[in-house]
């Protein structure tokens, strides 16, 4: 999917983006993510069509920020960012459609599998994924954190898990194949923090089999 060349330009418009939002470049995702734990507390605390509704549009609003940050980097990753972009203003679309028409239920984890897997990679999408770039030897601006596309994804893949069954059996799909490919790709060719992001598509296809008749099946509506 990824060559060195394109993750090269991926990562120089990280770069330049980052180098031109300043300050705002880490205001925006602590906003977003303070947001994002917020309502999620919300939904665990009292569960309902209201709750989860917030989240879910919160959610749409992140990832359609997520989209122009790539379209940013048109200069350097060419017709790329205008498909990555796409693609995120895509998930929005489904999240919102969500949003409108009830198709999830977020609550809390009913079981202890999905309790670990959920929390582990709702925790991993805010704060572990900048942690590993900086241990890997990336340092700002050449970073990327909650509200951009992988560790975004990374949250919502497990809170998604954390949902079942009552979850998006539309998106987690193709969240977790998407975030297997596209991280294992860029993680080969000069990112290897992204190795977070394909585990995370691992992780999602798992539980997709493992809960595949729960999420598929009658016991959705439960």
């Amino acid at each position: 999917m990824f060559g060195d060349k394109e993750v090269e330009a991926i990562l120089q418009g990280i770069y330049d983006l980052n180098t031109k939002l300043g300050i705002w470049g880490i205001i925006i995702p602590v906003i977003f993510a303070g947001v994002a734990i917020y309502l999620l507390y919300r939904c665990y605390q009292t569960p309902g069509r209201g709750n989860t509704k917030k989240l879910l549009i919160a959610m749409t609003i992140i990832y359609i920020y997520s989209g122009f940050t790539i379209l940013a980097g048109v200069e350097q990753m060419g017709e790329l960012a205008v498909v990555g972009a796409v693609a995120l203003w895509f998930v929005a679309l489904l999240l919102l459609l969500d949003a409108l028409l009830g198709w999830s239920e977020i609550r809390k984890p009913r079981g202890l599998d999905l309790k670990i897997a959920a929390y582990f990679l709702m925790f991993t999408g805010i704060f572990l994924y900048p942690l590993v770039e900086m241990a890997l030897g990336f340092r700002w601006p050449g970073m990327v954190l909650f509200g951009a596309e992988c560790p975004t994804t990374i949250f919502l893949i497990g809170l998604l898990i954390g949902s079942i069954p009552r979850t998006n059996k539309i998106l987690l799909p193709i969240a977790s194949i998407n975030a297997l490919f596209t991280g294992a790709s860029v993680a080969l060719h000069g990112a290897p923090f992204d190795w977070l992001y394909a585990f995370a598509g691992v992780v999602g296809i798992i539980f997709l089999i493992l809960y595949f008749k729960a999420i598929y099946g009658k016991e959705d509506t439960a």
